[in-house]
């Protein structure tokens, strides 16, 4: 308990850990005052996108007119013309309903255009939306009006829990394994290269308990990180934010079929998924300390045993290999949103396990370490 105590203390009052949060406040704050700049180019950008759908509509009913002058009793293209004819007369309502206070409106006509885009393409039509697209819009749009949640732009959003969401997508998406590397990547390497190793040896205590130390105390400096984190921004949305609702949708696929999350249970979800990456990158970075017994070298290693174990994850589209696969969750954005095929913790198992195997033989390799 001393020893861990003495590590923690060492992170915790070193001018690294000190810069770290305060990067993490600066990259908060700037990702606000974007949002806050960028705000006035939503209902912009909205607009743009109608013109986008127009310009396509336009193109389609080109086609359809060619066709039907060559051959007027021609059903198939009568049809796709008056479905496409409706898409364009509801461009046109939409276009005139984008103020905030207007959002029913605007999801109901949405809802209405997307519908219609499914159909025109069931019948053969053309149209740049996906059938992915289209349903993933129609499902979240149907929640947010049965809940009555006006809809927030996915980036420069600053509603409250969408805030935060944004925050924490970043967090998932190689910022924690930037900060771990950053704050632990050298805690055991450093010792070698200090020759502080040796006072450690000469200690009256168990070699395995260095181990034991560092790793705990990695993961509760993880943890002040992430409350941090979490504070840091909850005051930033708060002030400069408006208020939102936790339970905005987040639109997931499950077995092919369309589901929803809310932003609380997708934020619960994805903290969990990278910091189950986090304990095995922290078990690694001890592991191969004592190899190397150089920052440089361990965090090459590192980054080279990651790079090329999520490399392997896109490549592999097996889906029974998920079970076994421990750096699935490296990024676990994407093993949320699609589950398809397989579950969010099938990689679970994998990943305590190699954690535990990386942490048992970093305990029994210092046993015989030695200071060159």
């Amino acid at each position: 308990m001393r020893l861990l105590s003495f590590e923690l203390k060492k992170i915790v009052f070193s001018k690294k850990f000190l810069y770290i949060l305060i990067g993490i406040v600066i990259c908060v704050a700037f990702l606000m005052a974007r949002n806050i700049i960028f705000e006035s180019s939503i209902e912009k950008e909205a607009r743009e996108r109608i013109d986008e759908l127009l310009e396509s509509n336009f193109s389609n009913a080109k086609i359809h007119q060619s066709i039907l002058e060559d051959d007027p009793e021609n059903e198939e293209h009568k049809e796709l013309q008056r479905l496409n004819s409706a898409m364009i007369n509801n461009l046109y309502e939409t276009r005139n309903l984008l103020a905030p206070n207007q959002f029913q409106e605007r999801l109901r006509l949405q809802n209405e255009y997307y519908s219609t885009a499914k159909e025109y393409k069931e019948k053969g039509g053309d149209h740049s939306l996906s059938f992915q697209e289209i349903s993933h819009s129609l499902a979240l749009n149907e929640k947010l009006l049965d809940s009555n949640i006006p809809p927030e732009h996915e980036i420069y959003s600053r509603a409250f829990p969408n805030f935060i969401k944004q925050v924490v997508d970043l967090f998932i998406n190689f910022g924690a394994i930037l900060i771990v590397l950053l704050l632990v990547g050298e805690i055991m390497s450093s010792e070698f290269e200090n020759r502080s190793i040796n006072l450690l040896f000469t200690q009256p205590l168990n070699r395995t308990h260095i181990i034991s130390s560092k790793f705990w105390s990695s993961i509760i400096i993880y943890v002040i990180t992430i409350v941090f984190l979490l504070v840091v921004t909850s005051i930033i949305g708060y002030v400069f934010g408006y208020k939102g609702s936790f339970n905005y949708p987040i639109v997931i696929e499950v077995k092919q079929r369309i589901e929803l999350l809310t932003i609380s249970e997708y934020m619960q979800l994805a903290i969990s998924m990278v910091s189950l990456s986090i304990l095995m990158i922290i078990s690694l970075c001890l592991l191969l300390s004592l190899f190397f017994k150089h920052t440089l070298a361990t965090l090459s290693g590192v980054l080279g045993i990651l790079l090329a174990g999520y490399g392997l994850t896109t490549i592999a589209s097996w889906n029974p290999l998920a079970w076994f696969n421990p750096f699935q969750y490296l990024l676990p954005g994407e093993s949320i949103q699609f589950q398809n095929g397989r579950v969010w913790w099938q990689g679970v198992p994998a990943i305590l396990v190699l954690t535990a195997i990386f942490y048992l033989v970093a305990r029994q390799k210092i046993r015989k370490s030695k200071v060159d």
